[in-house]
């Protein structure tokens, strides 16, 4: 295992101009890189799997940087971007920040009010950064009842948050 880390932190700078070119800033490329050298280390037991020749499959290290990235990405807005949510980029202004402070706490009071099941999935899946397939895996709960539960869910989010995010929408629209 030490080998990878090694090997792999030989082309730190090589790691940060691809996650830059993703689009993130250089802090941000670094945590990035930081994460991947986890994933790494967490996930690969046997540097020969992601060797290629005698470096690391740059490939393979492109595809983790570039879904970490995606996944900082969504994560931030994941919570209220459900379908027809999915358009919050980073907000500046103060009226955006408190239209946003606003849906997000709207989504938060209605996600409060669902039964004990729904609620805990919902919070679950969005908080843990893991796919359907794998909370099915982690949790025991079929793949159909978690998609059903998630996908009511956002229809229950839109219907009741509708006013909040066209407030926040509006807002958004007005600074640029």
């Amino acid at each position: 295992m030490g080998e990878l880390l090694e090997r792999l932190a030989e082309r730190h700078s090589d790691w940060l101009r691809m996650a830059k070119s993703f689009g993130a800033d250089y802090d941000t490329a670094q945590d990035l890189v930081q994460d991947m050298y986890i994933r790494m280390y967490t996930y690969v037991k046997d540097f020969e799997k992601i060797r290629y020749g005698d470096e690391p499959n740059t490939f393979f290290v492109y595809i983790t940087l570039r879904n970490l990235y995606l996944r900082q990405q969504q994560q931030a807005a994941r919570f209220i971007s459900l379908e027809d949510f999915d358009d919050i980029d980073e907000v500046h202004d103060l009226e955006s920040d408190l239209a946003f402070t606003d849906l997000a706490e709207a989504v938060k009071v209605e996600v409060a009010r669902w039964d004990w099941y729904d609620n805990k999935l919902f919070t679950l899946y969005h908080d843990s950064n893991v796919s359907m397939r794998k909370l099915s895996s982690d949790t025991k709960i079929s793949l159909r009842s978690i998609y059903h539960t998630l996908k009511n869910g956002r229809e229950r989010i839109k219907s009741s948050c509708e006013e909040e995010y066209q407030t926040w929408s509006k807002a958004k629209r007005s600074r640029g």
